[in-house]
């Protein structure tokens, strides 16, 4: 890969930008620290003052990534319950899609174990809150059945993380070849969620 030009100051922004670049052409084994100091043109001491360790800096990736899908997530239009969690879905199998190796870092236990990074256990918390607090209007709206909050933000975060893992992994087709795909699987889950009674109507209103 080609070396960037270093500019006193920013070499903390500069390593990460290199790394971010070499993950997504090759994947997190192919970073090292002493490698992307050599292509940003900088001693490798002066890199570790930024980053402890190789790890470090592979949370530091996870972070960015996770901020990154919080704020797709966030994007999504909130008023009606269907709507919503059905793009929050196609969200996050469109980020997933087009970051797929820092996706696979993101959710890779064995590179970045949860409880070594407390700052990427909260940025994964806040994309998850996402899609908690979404389902949890939907509740409130009466437009999903009443059951545990943690475990039906468990199931549909399951969903889309396997949706998406089986996407990126070539094991289902990507949204250019099938693009009703992840709408139909989100939808499918969602008949199983929707609380049946007078209390909503099909036509995606906020009814109380």
């Amino acid at each position: 890969m080609a070396r960037t030009a270093y500019h006193h100051g920013d070499l903390h922004q500069q390593a990460h930008d290199q790394a971010l670049a070499v993950l997504r052409l090759e994947g997190d084994s192919a970073i090292s620290l002493r490698g992307i100091a050599k292509q940003i043109g900088v001693s490798a001491p002066a890199l570790y003052r930024h980053y402890a360790d190789r790890e470090s800096l592979l949370a530091e990736l996870a972070i960015s990534g996770f901020a990154a899908l919080r704020q797709q997530l966030l994007s999504v239009e909130q008023h009606a319950p269907r709507a919503a969690l059905i793009g929050i879905g196609l969200a996050y199998v469109a980020f997933a899609q087009s970051e797929p190796n820092l996706y696979r870092l993101m959710f890779g236990g064995r590179v970045l174990p949860k409880g070594a990074h407390p700052r990427l256990d909260q940025a994964g918390l806040g994309a998850f809150n996402v899609l908690q607090d979404t389902i949890a209007r939907g509740q409130r709206a009466g437009y999903l059945k009443p059951a545990p909050l943690s475990l039906m933000t468990a199931t549909a975060w399951s969903l889309v993380h396997g949706l998406s893992q089986l996407t990126i992994d070539g094991h289902l087709p990507n949204a250019d070849a099938e693009p009703q795909l992840a709408e139909g699987i989100t939808s499918l889950l969602l008949e199983g969620a929707i609380a049946h009674t007078d209390a909503h109507t099909d036509n995606n209103e906020d009814t109380p």
